[in-house]
């Protein structure tokens, strides 16, 4: 028989030792046997011969214990072994998520503190072994092509959930921040997997941080770690409850309701925000359960009374927010940018222009505030309407009561219409000018622009006070921040978008929410949520971006997101 050389089979064949047709993306025996094709992977050996090109070392002479030795002057062998898939997903998500651009004067508690927790970790310890799994999830989410493993992520995943069962059994562990730091990595990973999966997340890690929460530890080492951590558990448990219109957990409401009100990280602008998004998240949930169709009983005077009690608290609520938003940096603020003079035509600005702000995280924070002050208009124009229609009319103080309910609902309109275009400003700056799929030669292709603080100019008359001196102190430079807006621009405004399609779309009072928007705003939402959903490659088969099928996608994102932090 002729000798053809080394058998061209798929790894998975290699490994079972059967035939293999060769077939690309993944072969007949594979898809047969329903296994998965691990590709064709050439598995390289590398050799050091430099001693070919290089003069032999002299020897050199030393003494141990008076006694000459002769020793060669060459170094150790290289290290043959190849690079595994961790050896490259871990540091370039460590990298690019969980150091450029963070801050702890706007951090949630989770990447800020993973890096210096991590790496005082054994490689085979829960927390090492769940940053891997999400790491590798992460990384697959910017390969493509058939010589992916789109499974690779699983093995660690696995081993994580192993390890920290077994560390979980002990009670010492128990009470560590990287004991809770491996669960929220694992909470992390599931909640991606569940949105590519189009499918509803297992709650058993969010549920499982909550239960670490009475039990974490202030007073070790690790204290002020501990801080920070709680802190993020606290967030993903307010963000998930306003995504499900329910009542946040017990746990955290204790929080809410005692001397930890400041969440904890006092100073902290993101966690005096949670704190205000906690009361918040409580009176949505107590209106969307009485206002539902199955659950109104009420009528008449007890109806009317508690739509008054709810405007009474959106008002105490709203001005706690109005505050937050007095007490933040001068250079926190957006600086507004005009197209075609301060940045290229190519990027899609809103009504000509976008906002700019020092980076995403900052850029997050104000659309989160921009949401609770949404959801607020949309409780206090509901309950004003069913107010005055029943109401008993007619007579000089049914006609006083008409102006007066007019003139607030003409402030409350321009309040929406002007909170909307503060999010549609922003996503100029989270998108720039991409268009296409992500891939990892987004990271340096520079025909890719964001708008940024490096476009202006230091004596624009724009910057002024702290944002002018904020221009000169930038965190990340030009490079840095393109990465930094590559890697999460996308990501940090899927949600603000997906949540405004499902918020002018609910049937509590959204869809009057939405009919006071300016024309072809929602329509301008609808094309940039699905411009975002092709840039992370979200799956979706849509013929159209028509109304239904742009609101029917983003329902599925909110529903595999519900307890990812964020808005």
């Amino acid at each position: 028989m002729p000798n053809y050389g080394r058998s061209g089979r798929c790894l998975t064949c290699k490994r079972r030792r059967v035939k293999c047709d060769e077939a690309r993306p993944a072969c007949s025996q594979c898809r047969g046997f329903g296994v998965d094709c691990e590709g064709y992977f050439k598995e390289y050996a590398f050799r050091d011969e430099s001693h070919k090109f290089t003069p032999a070392a002299p020897l050199k002479v030393s003494k141990v214990q008076g006694a000459p030795v002769q020793r060669s002057g060459e170094v150790g062998d290289p290290s043959r072994s190849l690079l595994t898939e961790a050896d490259v997903a871990v540091p370039f998500f460590l990298v690019h998520y969980v150091v450029m651009g963070r801050s702890l004067a706007v951090t949630r508690g989770f990447y800020e503190v993973l890096m210096p927790i991590s790496s005082s970790q054994p490689h085979d310890s829960p927390l090492s072994l769940a940053v891997a799994a999400v790491a590798a999830r992460v990384f697959c989410l910017w390969r493509h092509g058939d010589g992916v493993r789109m499974k690779a992520h699983l093995e660690p995943y696995t081993k994580a959930v192993a390890s920290l069962r077994s560390a979980l059994s002990r009670p010492e562990d128990r009470r560590r921040p990287a004991i809770a730091l491996a669960v929220l990595a694992l909470h992390l990973y599931e909640s991606i997997s569940a949105v590519y999966d189009a499918r509803c997340p297992t709650p058993v890690h969010h549920q499982g941080a909550l239960s670490l929460l009475p039990i974490m530890a202030l007073d070790s080492p690790d204290g002020d770690f501990s801080t920070y951590v709680k802190g993020f558990v606290l967030h993903s448990e307010i963000s998930s409850a306003l995504r499900q219109n329910r009542s946040i957990h017990p746990s955290v409401y204790s929080y809410v309701n005692s001397e930890h009100t400041s969440f904890l990280v006092p100073g902290n602008l993101s966690s005096t925000l949670d704190s205000i998004g906690a009361s918040v998240a409580e009176l949505q949930a107590d209106y969307v359960r009485r206002v539902s169709p199955h659950e109104r009983h009420a009528s008449g005077p007890l109806l009317r009374h508690q739509c008054s009690v709810w405007i009474t608290k959106a008002t105490q609520i709203d001005e706690l927010l109005r505050d937050w938003a007095r007490d933040v940096p001068d250079h926190w603020r957006p600086v507004r940018l005009t197209g075609g003079k301060d940045f290229s035509n190519s990027i899609a600005a809103y009504q000509s222009a976008c906002d700019i702000y020092p980076s995403c995280q900052i850029a997050t924070l104000w659309n989160l505030w921009r949401f609770h002050r949404l959801l607020l208009l949309k409780i206090t124009i509901v309950a004003t309407q069913i107010i005055f229609s029943d109401s008993p009319r007619g007579g000089h103080a049914g006609n006083e009561r008409l102006v007066t309910t007019t003139m607030k609902s003409a402030t409350q309109v321009s309040s929406i219409q002007e909170l909307v275009d503060s999010i549609c400003h922003s996503v100029p700056f989270y998108l720039g000018n991409r268009t296409k799929p992500s891939s990892l030669s987004d990271f340096t292709d520079l025909q890719i622009q964001f708008p940024s603080y490096h476009l202006i100019a230091p004596d624009d008359a724009r910057i002024t006070g702290g944002q002018f001196q904020h221009r000169h102190s930038l965190p990340l430079s030009v490079d840095e921040h393109h990465r930094h807006m590559v890697a999460y621009g996308a990501w940090h405004i899927v949600s603000p978008l997906s949540n405004l399609l499902t918020l002018f779309s609910d049937d509590h009072g959204g869809q009057l929410l939405g009919g006071l928007l300016r024309t072809g705003q929602q329509d301008w939402i609808r094309e940039q949520f699905l411009r975002v959903c092709t840039l992370v490659r979200l799956p979706m088969d849509l013929k159209s971006a028509d109304g239904p099928a742009a609101e029917s996608l983003a329902k599925q994102v909110r529903r595999g997101a519900i307890f990812m932090s964020g808005p």
